[in-house]
C-alpha cells in the first residue's frame, strides 16, 4: 500500500510539471503572437522614408493583421478541425516565424505585404486552436489556462512596442528596422521547437476515432470530476452572439488608440497625447494579470462583461464632458476593462461550446471579433468628416460599449457543475 501510494504521489508530481511546462509554453505562443505584430509600428517611419511608401500602403501594412485575423478565423476553425489543434498551433507558428523574418530579406513593399498577409494567417491559426486545446487538455482550469495565455498576448504587446525601438538602436544601430524583424522572429522558433517538444502527441484529427484527450486529471477523484451527464446541461451559444460581444470589446481598444491623437491635435489638447496613449495601453497589463488569479471562477459569469461595458460607456461620457486634463483618468478605465473583457472572453468558447466543437466556435467568434473591430474606426472617422464634429468619432466606442453590456446580460448562465472546477 505504502509503495502504491509513493508511487501515485510522485505520477502526481510528474503530472503537474507537465502541466506547468505546457502553461509556460502558452504564454510564450501567446507573447509571439502579438510581438511580431506589435514590433512594426515603433520603426514605421524609417520603412516609409527607406522604401518610399505611401500613407495608404503604411495604413494597409497596420491594418492587414486584424484583417486577415477576421477573415481568416472562420477557415482556420475548419482547418483546426480536419488537421488538429496540435499541428495546427505547430503550423501557424512555423508559417509565422519563417514570414517574420523572410520580411528582412531584400525588402520591397510587395515583400512586406506578402509575407505580413502570411505571418497573420499564422496567427490566426495558432490562435484558433488554443481554445480547444485547453477544454481538450486542461477541462478542469479552463478559465485560469486561457487567463495566462491572454496575458501572453497583452505581454507580447507591451514588450514589442516598448522594447523595438530601444534594441534597435542599441544592438543594430539606428537605421536598422530590418534586424528587428529577424529580432522578434527568433522566439517564435523557439516557441516552435518547445511547443514540438513539450505539448503531449496527439494521434490524429479532433474528432477522428484515433483522437483522444490528454487526461490531466488521472488521479483526480471520479466525484470531483464533470459527470456525463454534465455534458448535456451544457450551454450553446451563437458565434454571431460571442463574436458581436467580443468585437465590441475589441473596437472600444482600438477605436481609442486610432482616434486619440487626432482627437486632440483637433482640441488643441497634443501635449496630452503621450501620457494618455501609455496610460490606456499600459492599464491593460495590470488589469490582465490580476484578473489570472481569479481567472477560474469569474470564467463564463455574466457580471464582468456587464461592468466592463457599463464602465467603459461611463469613461465615454466623462471624456466627452470633463476637462482634457482628465482623459488619463477615462484611458485607464477604458484599457483596464477592455483587458479585462479579453482576459475572460478567449474562455468563453471552450467553456460554452460542446468539446467537437470548439475550433469552429472559435474561429467564427474570432472571425466577427476582428471584423467588428476593424470596422469601428472607419465608422468614426466617416462621423467626424460628415458632421466635423472630432467628438462623434468616440460615437462608435459608446455604442460598443451599451453592446457589450447588454450582450454580456444575454450570456446564458454558469451552470452549477462549472462553479466546482478546480
Amino acid at each position: 500500500m505504502k509503495k502504491n501510494a509513493l508511487a501515485m504521489g510522485e505520477n502526481e508530481i510528474g503530472i503537474t510539471k507537465q502541466k506547468v511546462l505546457v502553461w509556460i509554453v502558452f504564454i510564450l505562443i501567446g507573447v509571439n503572437l502579438r510581438a511580431v505584430i506589435l514590433a512594426v509600428p515603433p520603426v514605421l517611419p524609417l520603412i516609409q522614408r527607406d522604401l518610399g511608401l505611401s500613407y495608404t500602403t503604411i495604413g494597409l501594412l497596420t491594418a492587414l493583421p486584424i484583417l486577415v485575423l477576421g477573415l481568416a478565423g472562420w477557415i482556420s476553425g475548419v482547418v483546426v478541425e480536419r488537421i488538429g489543434e496540435r499541428t495546427s498551433v505547430a503550423l501557424g507558428l512555423a508559417l509565422l516565424g519563417c514570414a517574420a523574418m523572410l520580411r528582412a530579406w531584400s525588402p520591397s513593399t510587395f515583400t512586406l505585404i506578402l509575407f505580413t498577409f502570411l505571418l497573420s494567417v499564422g496567427i490566426a491559426l495558432s490562435q484558433t486552436a488554443i481554445p480547444p486545446l485547453v477544454r481538450r487538455w486542461f477541462p478542469m482550469q479552463i478559465g485560469l489556462v486561457t487567463a495566462l495565455f491572454s496575458d501572453g498576448l497583452i505581454v507580447g504587446e507591451s514588450l514589442a512596442a516598448g522594447l523595438t525601438l530601444p534594441i534597435m538602436v542599441r544592438y543594430f544601430g539606428g537605421d536598422a528596422w530590418n534586424a528587428t524583424f529577424i529580432f522578434w522572429g527568433i522566439p517564435v522558433i523557439v516557441s516552435l521547437v518547445l511547443w514540438l517538444w513539450l505539448a503531449p502527441s496527439i494521434a490524429g484529427p479532433r474528432g477522428s476515432q484515433h483522437s483522444k484527450a490528454v487526461d490531466y486529471h488521472a488521479t483526480t477523484p471520479k466525484s470531483e470530476l464533470p459527470e456525463k451527464k454534465a455534458s448535456s446541461a451544457r450551454r450553446s451559444v451563437s458565434a454571431l452572439h460571442l463574436g458581436i460581444m467580443l468585437g465590441a470589446n475589441s473596437l472600444i481598444y482600438f477605436g481609442m488608440n486610432s482616434w486619440i491623437a487626432s482627437y486632440n491635435q483637433a482640441i488643441h489638447a497634443s501635449n496630452l497625447t503621450p501620457l494618455v496613449l501609455a496610460v490606456l495601453n499600459t492599464a491593460q497589463l495590470p488589469a490582465s494579470l490580476g484578473v489570472t488569479f481569479f481567472a477560474q471562477r469569474l470564467a463564463g459569469r455574466r457580471w464582468p462583461f456587464i461592468v466592463s461595458g457599463t464602465v467603459c460607456a461611463l469613461a465615454i461620457v466623462g471624456w466627452a464632458s470633463t476637462p482634457a486634463a482628465l482623459e488619463f483618468l477615462w484611458a485607464m478605465l477604458l484599457g483596464g476593462s477592455s483587458a479585462l473583457v479579453f482576459t475572460l472572453g478567449i474562455a468563453l468558447p471552450p467553456l460554452l461550446a460542446k468539446p467537437t466543437e470548439v475550433a469552429r466556435l472559435t474561429g467564427l467568434t474570432l472571425s466577427l471579433t476582428y471584423g467588428v473591430a476593424f470596422v469601428g474606426p472607419l465608422v468614426g472617422g466617416r462621423l467626424w468628416d460628415v458632421f466635423h464634429l472630432p467628438l462623434l468619432a468616440f460615437l462608435p466606442v459608446f455604442v460598443a460599449s451599451l453592446t457589450l453590456a447588454i450582450l454580456g446580460v444575454l450570456l446564458p448562465a454558469r451552470a452549477a457543475f462549472e462553479q466546482k472546477m478546480v
